[in-house]
């Protein structure tokens, strides 16, 4: 099932930090680990992770996951940007915990 990312994003009060964030998303993954998301995750999804490094990138990029959202109010530092700009990576943050996004993301209907 289609969610659309737009009315999640405004659930857990999510800004873009990177440019083109896809309209679409099939669903939600929540790992810190990064060897969990490569053997688990589905494309497409919203993964939720407090992660902030570059292997975030090359993991979100490696499953053609359709978002990152990184929880607690943390920013990735430039270079890591960057390199998802570069990759087509879309980052979010919240300043929603992971639990809280994560409920609050239930509530908005994504499975």
């Amino acid at each position: 099932m289609n969610f659309e990312l737009k009315s999640v994003l405004a659930a857990v009060e999510a800004e873009p930090l990177t440019n083109g964030t896809p309209t679409e998303i099939q669903g939600c993954y929540i790992s810190d680990l990064l060897s969990d998301v490569l053997a688990h995750a589905q494309s497409d999804v919203l993964w939720l992770t407090l992660q902030t490094h570059r292997n975030v990138v090359a993991c979100a990029a490696t499953k053609d996951i359709g978002a990152v959202l990184i929880t607690c109010g943390r920013t990735p530092d430039p270079q890591v940007l960057a390199e998802a700009e570069e990759n087509g990576v879309a980052l979010l943050s919240t300043p929603l915990t992971t639990y809280e996004a994560a409920g609050r993301l239930w509530e908005a209907g994504l499975r």
